[in-house]
């Protein structure tokens, strides 16, 4: 196996490399990591770009590599107005969830609005949101990784087809299930029962610590992304809200805000530019480790959206930079939302 030359591994050396020397440094990769190279390929999001390899795990986990690069993560608002940030209409819908529907004056909805984006008060209260919950700017050495391509749920644990078929209780649900059409069954904190590929299978609920998942990660030569790596895994660098700039596109198919009746995917459950699937729902947010503390990226758990926020307040939650500082992890996992991702960091060789 030829010997890898570490600084390669980071950008720009590494963009600049040709094809074919990249082809010869991943697949060295793929040796020294024990990992089946899966494909090469190239892929692109939100105008950014990264040729690199899909890889499985002996495990059957999914990874591609990520290459390093010293980089500035986190926004800086201070000092401009949100009109100088969001457009009209991602103002617009930053006002209407706080208008008074209800209110018996004669003015339209769009007098309403005009009236709440004119109210100074509104207008800090924007501010304020904006440069609390979103972290500062810092310049920040990234390392190249293997990064898991899916996230990996929590406290799930299968069933075997041998248990699920002997449980007479599990088996009476799932034939109330068949006759009234339904494919999945939630038994909150206790079993899962859905149906695959016309089969039926079960997961059981097992409460879990957060310390006691990251020592199963680590016992398996895996680590937890700290927060800065997860900002750089989301948007390379943006210097905006969203990797595509600071206002949502409602050209977009958003999960739970779905204003659109076409067929296609949703837009931030494909691919990003790094070919990972991430950071597309703000239900599901994911575990980061910094200097001993648990914390969340990429959602709120959906407490946004629930609270009848729409899709600007309530998508802020995936922005590579969001921070929800009044977040308690506490010492268990919350299965229903908190979920991980695992990475291997190529410091040396």
């Amino acid at each position: 196996m030829n010997s890898i030359s570490t600084e390669k591994l980071y950008n720009p050396i590494y963009d600049l490399l040709s094809t074919l020397e990249k082809q010869e440094l991943l697949n060295n990769l793929a040796g020294i990591y024990n990992m089946d190279l899966l494909c090469f390929k190239e892929f692109s999001a939100f105008g950014k770009s990264t040729y690199t390899a899909e890889f499985r795990s002996k495990e059957g986990i999914e990874f591609v590599f990520v290459p390093g690069e010293r980089v500035k993560l986190g926004i800086d608002f201070k000092g401009r107005k949100p009109s100088e940030i969001f457009n009209k209409e991602n103002l617009e819908y930053l006002a209407y969830v706080f208008i008074d529907e209800e209110d018996e004056t004669d003015s339209s909805i769009e007098d309403k609005i005009r009236e709440k984006l004119e109210d100074n008060e509104f207008v800090s209260t924007i501010e304020d949101y904006i440069n609390n919950n979103f972290s500062k700017e810092e310049t920040i050495l990234i390392h190249p990784m293997l990064v898991q391509k899916d996230y990996s749920e929590t406290c799930w644990e299968d069933v075997s087809d041998d248990e699920l078929k002997e449980n007479k209780e599990w088996q009476a649900k799932i034939e109330s299930a068949e006759k009234n059409g339904i494919s999945e069954i939630t038994v909150h904190k206790s079993i899962c029962l859905y149906k695959e590929n016309e089969s039926w299978h079960g997961k059981l609920y097992k409460e879990t610590t957060f310390n006691n998942l990251l020592q199963d990660i680590k016992d398996k030569g895996y680590s937890l992304p700290i927060k800065r790596e997860w900002e750089y895994l989301v948007g390379k660098g943006c210097r905006s809200i969203f990797p595509w700039g600071n206002d949502m596109d409602f050209s977009m198919k958003l999960r739970h805000m779905e204003w659109t009746d076409n067929d296609d995917d949703y837009t931030l459950e494909k691919e990003n530019f790094f070919g990972l699937h991430i950071a597309f729902d703000p239900y599901c947010r994911e575990i980061v480790y910094d200097d001993g503390i648990f914390s969340y990226k990429g959602g709120d758990g959906g407490r946004n959206i629930c609270g009848g926020l729409g899709p600007v307040w309530g998508y802020f939650p995936v922005s590579p930079y969001f921070e929800n500082k009044d977040e308690e992890t506490g010492e268990y996992i919350n299965g229903g939302y908190d979920f991980f991702r695992k990475v291997i960091r190529i410091v040396k060789m």
